[in-house]
């Protein structure tokens, strides 16, 4: 098989565009069962849901004279049946006049996205992986790349970020989740008539990712490939239950925790969660002020590594005085006056 036609056949199976960072590409990875008083015990609420059901972090963002914001902290997998959401957020999101997302695949045919992946995924002629890594990490690679689908020839002549988010693809099939199951995907499908805001277009992000720092692309990569292989009730399903709980403080400690290695991460996590989060905030301002927009109600759905931690929009937002609320589990549960009250849930 040649080159080109097996990395055509890779690239044809990203069902979406690499998201933007370990924790919005697929936050494979990250503890601690504290949560905050008012939501209750993180365990006891997970030993009450169904597989499927989920309880996850949300808030509402007012206080300027445009719109008023209802934000997901969203995951971006899923099982092959999709997430339960709790019936008061499908009552919000069924009031909301708009659907906002980072991103909507579905603006770009399948050919263009491909094409840029393969633009900003390869790296330049006479250039490979294996010049470019250090021996300990290439002999990782080589040994993680034997259990996949993914052959090292190949790989050899990829950006990092393309070659951990194929990883990432692969590992998470391996555990039954899939990216067409995330939060974003089901509400965009789920949007009807209603208009869907992206903040970044496709090949925004792609551009993002394929001109990301070497040091942040190999970060990437390292962190990739020392987690490939988790069972089920590894690191991803320590995630996810945080997640479907609501759990901010374990999903917190999940996500970042890498900074307790010392400042090695410390450029990845700047690069790929702080910049953007920061940009995010703006985009959010824009809507809470929009005059024209007064009255509104907007559904946002934001990948969680940006709304949580001290440096994240939800702190940055009631810092420039905002009121944010986080959203209980009592309220997640309600049915909203005039609300639908259907489950949204995958096919």
């Amino acid at each position: 098989m040649s080159t080109q036609t097996s990395e055509r056949r890779f690239i044809s199976r990203l069902p979406r565009p690499p998201r933007l960072a370990r924790a919005t590409v697929f936050p494979l990875l990250w503890l601690c069962l504290m949560g905050c008083a008012y939501l209750g015990n993180p365990q006891a609420v997970l030993e009450e849901m169904a597989p499927n059901e989920t309880l996850p972090p949300a808030w509402r963002i007012s206080g300027g004279e445009g719109a008023e914001l209802y934000v997901l902290g969203a995951i971006q997998m899923g099982p092959r049946s999709g997430w339960e959401y709790p019936i008061g957020m499908v009552g919000v999101f069924e009031e909301s006049s708009a659907l906002v997302v980072e991103v909507n695949i579905h603006e770009s045919s399948p050919e263009s996205v491909q094409e840029l992946i393969r633009h900003y995924g390869r790296l330049p002629r006479g250039l490979t992986l294996e010049r470019s890594l250090s021996p300990e990490v290439w002999q990782l690679l080589k040994v993680t790349l034997a259990s996949t689908r993914i052959p090292l020839f190949d790989a050899n002549r990829f950006r990092p970020w393309l070659l951990s988010n194929l990883i990432i693809m692969e590992s998470l099939g391996q555990i039954d989740y899939f990216p067409e199951q995330g939060s974003a995907e089901e509400f965009i499908r789920r949007a009807g008539n209603r208009s869907i805001v992206p903040f970044e277009t496709p090949a925004q992000q792609i551009s993002f990712l394929g001109t990301l720092p070497k040091r942040v692309q190999e970060l990437y990569l390292l962190e990739t490939l020392k987690h490939y292989g988790d069972p089920k009730e590894g690191y991803v399903g320590r995630y996810v239950n945080a997640w479907r709980a609501g759990d901010e403080r374990a999903l917190e400690d999940l996500i970042f925790e890498d900074f307790g290695e010392g400042d090695r991460f410390a450029p990845f996590f700047e690069t790929m969660i702080y910049d953007r989060s920061a940009r995010l905030v703006k985009e959010l301002k824009s809507l809470l002020d929009a005059v024209q927009h007064s009255g509104e109600s907007v559904f946002v759905v934001l990948e969680v590594s940006h709304m949580i931690g001290d440096r994240g929009v939800a702190a940055a937002l009631k810092d420039q005085g905002y009121r944010v609320d986080r959203v209980e589990r009592s309220d997640l549960r309600r049915v909203a006056p005039g609300a639908g009250g259907a489950d949204v849930a995958g096919p």
